[in-house]
């Protein structure tokens, strides 16, 4: 289980204004049964995305050997597209684990180099690819564990999930999520506690010119607790 995202959408800045994203995906795939335990699925996919607020940081390289550092913030406009493919095979190991895994290459969107210089140039479009691997626990305890494990070039900025969230989080680097159903003591509801960590190698969308670095605010270490009750 995941806690649920905000149902806010991103906000850009537009000459002062606040506007809403707009996002499409059009996609085209097919999925094979192997056997079964085992299945493959393979798609292109095409997205548009328009006023999407991107959340940016910039600070000087020497500031990480400081104290004293001054960090700037701002928020970009992404507008653009990308288009590719992409591939996840998943197969059941035995009655406890399954495990997927999935590659996903083709145009979009990364930092430019040139984005200090030129605010007005903080995306360029290049070649892309990630990949991505998932293994799923599921004990006669009653104790369920998810492991992710995303990894990109450094620069790469997705505005859709190129695997549509066939694998449990968009956040990069390594997530893990645990959960453990309680006792209920006969009341009709499912009591579960849960951990939730995402990106524990505090991976960053960072470019830099040399002298300064800039990365995406988003998408940082996080990890949160608690217990979800479902009537």
């Amino acid at each position: 289980m995941a806690f649920k995202e905000a149902a806010a959408m991103s906000v850009a800045l537009v000459e002062n204004r606040e506007v809403m994203e707009q996002s499409r995906r059009l996609e085209l795939g097919v999925e094979r049964v192997l056997d079964n335990n085992s299945r493959v699925e393979a798609a292109a996919f095409f997205d548009a995305t328009n006023n999407r607020g991107v959340g940016l940081m910039s600070a000087p390289l020497s500031a990480f050997n400081s104290e004293n550092s001054e960090t700037l913030s701002s928020i970009a406009n992404q507008q653009g597209a990308a288009r590719g493919m992409r591939v996840v095979y998943t197969r059941r190991l035995n009655h406890l684990l399954k495990a997927s895994a999935g590659y996903s290459f083709g145009h979009g969107q990364e930092l430019s180099p040139g984005a200090l210089s030129s605010p007005r140039q903080i995306f360029r479009n290049g070649f892309f690819q990630t990949a991505a691997a998932q293994l799923d626990a599921d004990f006669r305890t009653g104790t369920r564990l998810r492991t992710v494990y995303r990894f990109s070039p450094r620069a790469t900025v997705f505005a859709i999930d190129p695997f549509a969230g066939q694998l449990a989080v968009y956040d990069p680097s390594l997530s893990i999520f645990v959960t453990q159903e309680l006792p209920t003591f006969g009341l009709p509801v499912r009591a579960e506690a849960v951990v939730d960590a995402r990106n524990l190698l505090d991976a960053q969308t960072s470019t830099n010119d040399g002298e300064t670095m800039m990365f995406i605010g988003q998408l940082r270490r996080s990890v949160r607790g608690g217990i979800s009750v479902k009537f």
